[in-house]
């Protein structure tokens, strides 16, 4: 999965698309806000413990999108990614093995995760009463105490054996600020209802800005100051033109997208929101191709010494995000639960209007490392 400029950007896309449209299914009319890239990378340790050559190997490569089909290769990959990440101040990412007391993990598979993940093994007794405290107390720490109880007390138990967590966290600073006297009450139109009054921020400045006649919508790019990030917002033209939006964004990439920006002078308006979202993965992950892992059938023998039948019983994801005049604060953490299972332009003078006073697409994303958030904004939530 290293970052090709085009293959591996197309593969990725691929995998946020694929997963959006199963969130998007599970939760209509919601905001949402996700990590593809927590997700992939809690999954990619999952699939680290897949013998080689196996259905479940080749439903996690082929379901995840990993253009490298080798758990080398894959843990290379990532490893790359979270290198650059560790770089970036604006961002944070961790992982953790948790492993139930008395087991042994695979020689390999703990050293693979240890040097390429950056994941220690650490005991714990999931039977007792405070194993999620101390899974979730990790978590809460790693993203700035954002994410709070992703697992239950109800998730864990004596036959759990491994749990697999990723948590990610970034704050970043407008390189554009909004003045928090610009901002005022203002409408918003939902696809269905009347308008509300949301706290809308104003700003007219040069941005990087395209007109997508083919997806009936318009772009902003809106960057961050010590970093390769930015957010992305699409707007489509239309107050009901979400769901027709969503649609139609696996016909295009990001890439092209972005291809089409140019410098222009634009009056935006966009509201500020505070999303917090979570979702058991297991459904989407199914729909999407990728079944044994949650079934009997699960060939993840390459996890425990003792070669334990195992399967993963739940996947819980859960991200929150707060966009207001100075910038973005966004976190995400994902759970794998492992248990025995039975065997440039000019700027013209006229600003563009881009005024996201209806129902939205945006994504926040590093110019090498590629998407870390996704979401839409439809209603509620709202500061």
């Amino acid at each position: 999965m290293k970052k090709d400029p085009s293959a591996t950007k197309q593969l990725e896309e691929a995998f946020v698309y694929g997963l959006h449209e199963q969130l998007s299914n599970a939760n209509p009319g919601k905001n949402l806000i996700y990590s593809p890239l927590s997700i992939q990378v809690c999954a990619a340790m999952v699939r680290i413990g897949a013998g080689e050559g196996t259905a479940t190997a080749r439903e996690l490569d082929e379901g995840l999108r990993f253009s490298n089909s080798n758990a080398d290769k894959i843990a290379d990959g990532f490893e790359a990614v979270l290198s650059a990440i560790r770089k970036c101040k604006a961002l944070k990412m961790a992982n953790r093995l948790f492993i139930m007391k008395g087991c042994k993990p695979n020689q390999r598979f703990a050293s693979i995760l240890e040097k390429k993940f950056h994941s220690k093994p650490m005991g714990i007794d999931f039977g007792s009463s405070s194993a999620a405290e101390t899974i979730n107390s990790w978590v809460e720490k790693e993203t700035e105490k954002l994410i709070k109880n992703i697992v239950s007390p109800g998730a864990l138990n004596d036959s759990t054996r491994l749990v697999l967590v990723n948590a990610i966290y970034f704050k970043g600073v407008w390189s554009i600020r909004f003045d928090e006297e610009d901002t005022r009450e203002e409408d918003f139109f939902p696809e269905q209802g009347n308008p509300f009054k949301v706290s809308m921020m104003n700003v007219v400045h040069s941005f990087q800005y395209a007109e997508l006649p083919q997806l009936g919508a318009t772009a902003l790019k809106m960057l961050y100051t010590d970093c390769d990030l930015s957010m992305i917002v699409i707007l489509p033209n239309e107050n009901t033109g979400l769901k027709n939006l969503e649609q139609k964004l696996p016909t295009t990439s990001l890439r092209a997208i972005t291809s089409d920006m140019s410098l222009t002078k634009v009056d935006v308006k966009i509201p500020k929101f505070r999303v917090e979202f979570e979702q058991e993965l297991s459904s989407a992950f199914k729909k999407m191709g990728m079944k044994r892992i949650f079934s009997d059938e699960a060939e993840l023998d390459q996890t425990l010494e003792s070669q334990e039948a195992i399967k993963v019983s739940q996947l819980l994801h859960k991200a929150f995000i707060d966009v207001n005049e100075v910038g973005t604060e966004a976190a995400a953490a994902t759970a794998a639960v492992m248990s025995m299972r039975s065997l440039p332009a000019t700027p013209v003078d006229r600003p563009k209007l881009f005024h996201a006073n209806r129902p939205f697409y945006y994504t926040i994303c590093d110019r090498n490392q590629g998407i870390l958030f996704v979401g839409r904004f439809t209603a509620g939530g709202l500061t």
